[in-house]
């Protein structure tokens, strides 16, 4: 390494400016590659670096309600064998996984307006009891009461059977 060229340290500083600059992506790709680097002596921060920018990036777009792309984000960074926080990581994929679920069971409730009523219910709750998992305990009361108030009786009864179904699982040898 000379002066001209300051080499992978160079790097990984450059990486950190960006993301304090907010250029989360250009960051991500630098601490990404050198993440990748098996031989790289900064690879261990240039992993926690990832992980970290890759975590904002993940948590902006599901505030912005974008969880394909933050599903996106988080698998290529997952790819790297080295990324920090994997477990982190991996709760916040399953969390864009549960905005997508929702999205579905929401896009099937308003198409469930045909003839199969065990289509619409099961949309139903699947949305209903999926929406508390996001904090949104409000959007899953009206979601069951607009299945329960369903113009078309048999998707209503449905609802209804549903709702009272005990769906706690069993845990017979797990003492509270």
């Amino acid at each position: 390494m000379t002066a001209i060229d300051p080499g992978r340290p160079g790097r990984l500083d450059q990486a950190h400016r960006l993301s304090e600059t907010g250029d989360l992506d250009a960051a991500a790709a630098i601490f990404a590659e050198l993440a990748a680097d098996e031989e790289a002596p900064d690879r261990a921060e240039a992993a926690a670096g990832l992980s970290a920018v890759v975590e904002d990036m993940a948590e902006r777009l599901l505030a912005e309600g974008e969880p394909e792309r933050a599903a996106d984000v988080l698998l290529e960074a997952l790819s790297v064998p080295a990324v920090a926080d994997r477990a982190r990581l991996r709760v916040l994929l399953g969390i864009a996984h549960l905005e997508m679920a929702c999205a579905q069971f929401a896009g099937a409730v308003e198409e469930g307006r045909g003839p199969d009523a065990e289509t619409g219910a099961l949309a139903i709750e699947l949305l209903a009891r999926t929406l508390p998992l996001r904090g949104r305990d409000a959007d899953a009361e009206t979601v069951w009461r607009y299945g329960l108030g369903h113009p078309d009786r048999a998707l209503a009864e449905q609802v209804r059977l549903r709702l009272g179904r005990d769906v706690r699982p069993v845990m017979e040898s797990v003492e509270a």
